[in-house]
């Protein structure tokens, strides 16, 4: 393997940016940490491939198990078991013969003519996107230059029309979708990129780049802190779109003050810009008493937390589907009176759903506005509860008459304060207009949340953590309700001032 010879990953980093690339490869001390987030994204990975090779049980097959480095390993066991007549090789890993480019391909198969092999990437998402083309054309290129006969490519994606009923069917679950005459035609612009990219990685020093769009695109780069170093937390990029911002950047630089007046955006974006520039509050007081005004008490203050896991855990659901597991609602007989609080949490490796509803349906009464953030959430997952589950229907429809969308005064910018950076999510808003945030939590956001439920029903806490697990995420989501009473309070109150 040389010096300048490349992975499949390091070919895609390269596309999105020749820094990337470099930094990846010369300097290790600012690639960031595995967070919960990409740790819970490799996992899923895992677990769709495996669900992925069960699809040809019936075929001889063996995996290349080697360490990622040992490239050459890989490569010679891919080919002993090729002449061991195995029909699919899981990890089958090829080498270029001149630049030393190498590939691993999730599964390689044997086509029906028995002198070809056809590719198959696995992806856990649900559609082939395009950067899953340009990492497919890289293992073509580097097979079909090692002297592998290619006949078809193919990307597996999860199937999200599949509903589980019983066990998982792996053939149900994964689409195949055949982008062969998309990758071919790309095989003269892989060997003119890689070696572009074989150039960049004999550099002695780091590529000069421009940051903007490509940082984000197809993922946010994991260089980006050190790339963005001199941008201002708050800047150009929050208030333009990414292109705009990128073009204007080189005459006007990053920061907002400095923007001129006629590239100012219209709508909201122009109002956030003008409440950083003066350092004021913008406040709407009529259309905030209006929204106000047919609020009815008792009010309800109501969240939820979902899973949504790639692989269905319970009979009845798709793919992604959203599943409700815990609720918080914060309720408040008449203005100014105490609140009282209620909880759900599931706390069985069961399908929690009719339980969820049974208590929802109990605690929400009859009467009375339920408070949401982002109505569209809960009213949707309520939606599709009641159709699930006829039974409960109309309750549950019901909800979704007396719901009122808390997030719509600051989406709208009825109230907005500098602070919030050109956000309305709730832990932009929250410490914006009160003392209250979410730095104090174990538990800090929606993802982390839904991930470690999804690992205590997929059996892999303890007891002990379960528990932790249990308070922590009773805290998290009694927080967001408290969060809404304490915003109420804020549209109040700042209409009266």
């Amino acid at each position: 393997m040389t010096i300048s010879s490349l992975s499949k990953s390091q070919y895609i980093k390269g596309l999105q940016c020749p820094k990337k690339l470099w930094l990846y490869r010369n300097r290790k001390d600012l690639s960031p940490e595995i967070d919960s987030a990409k740790q819970a994204k490799f996992d899923t990975g895992h677990e769709v491939g495996e669900y992925a090779k069960k699809i040809f049980s019936n075929l001889k097959a063996a995996e290349i198990d080697n360490e990622h480095w040992d490239i050459d390993g890989a490569t010679e066991k891919t080919e002993q078991f090729i002449a061991d007549k195995c029909a699919v090789l899981f990890e089958a890993t090829a080498k270029h013969p001149i630049s030393g480019h190498y590939s691993r391909i999730d599964i390689l198969k044997q086509s029906d003519d028995g002198q070809s092999w056809d590719m198959i990437e696995v992806k856990s998402s649900t559609s082939v996107k395009d950067y899953h083309l340009d990492d497919i054309a890289f293992q073509y290129y580097v097979f079909s230059s090692a002297g592998y006969k290619i006949n078809r490519c193919y990307i597996a994606v999860i199937n999200n029309q599949y509903i589980r009923e019983g066990d998982i069917d792996p053939e149900q679950l994964l689409k195949f979708e055949d982008v062969t005459d998309i990758v071919l035609p790309r095989q003269q612009t892989v060997h003119e990129t890689a070696s572009q990219l074989e150039y960049v990685l004999q550099r002695d020093s780091e590529p000069s780049v421009t940051i903007g769009k490509k940082c984000f695109d197809p993922h946010e780069c994991d260089f980006k802190d050190y790339c963005w170093k001199n941008v201002p937390e708050y800047s150009t990029f929050d208030v333009l779109t990414k292109s705009k911002a990128e073009q204007l950047a080189p005459q006007f630089g990053y920061e907002i003050s400095q923007l001129p007046h006629q590239h100012w955006p219209n709508g909201v974006k122009r109002q956030d810009i003008e409440a950083y520039i003066n350092g004021k509050i913008i406040v709407d007081r009529e259309v905030i008493k209006r929204f106000l005004d047919p609020l009815q008490y008792p009010l309800y203050f109501l969240d939820y937390e979902t899973i949504g896991p790639a692989v269905p855990l319970f009979d009845g659901t798709k793919s992604y589907q959203a599943v409700p597991f815990q609720y918080s609602l914060h309720i408040q007989e008449s203005a100014g009176g105490t609140l009282k609080h209620h909880a759900f949490l599931y706390q069985d490796i069961s399908d929690p759903r009719e339980e969820f509803i049974k208590s929802l349906i109990n605690d929400c009464g009859k009467t009375g506005s339920i408070i949401v953030y982002n109505k569209g959430f809960e009213a949707g997952k309520n939606k599709e509860l009641a159709q699930q589950f006829p039974q409960y229907s109309d309750a549950l429809l019901a909800l979704n008459e007396r719901m009122i969308d808390l997030m719509i005064p600051f989406k709208n910018r009825w109230l907005y304060h500098p602070n919030q950076k050109s956000s309305a999510s709730i832990k932009a808003v929250l410490p914006s207009f009160t003392d209250l945030n979410y730095s104090d939590l174990e538990i800090g956001n929606g993802s982390d949340a839904s991930q470690l439920y999804t690992d205590f029903i997929n059996s892999k806490l303890k007891n002990k953590k379960a528990e932790n697990l249990f308070i922590n995420l009773k805290a998290y989501c009694e927080q967001d309700t408290y969060a809404m009473v304490l915003l109420l309070n804020a549209l109040r109150n700042n209409i009266k001032n």
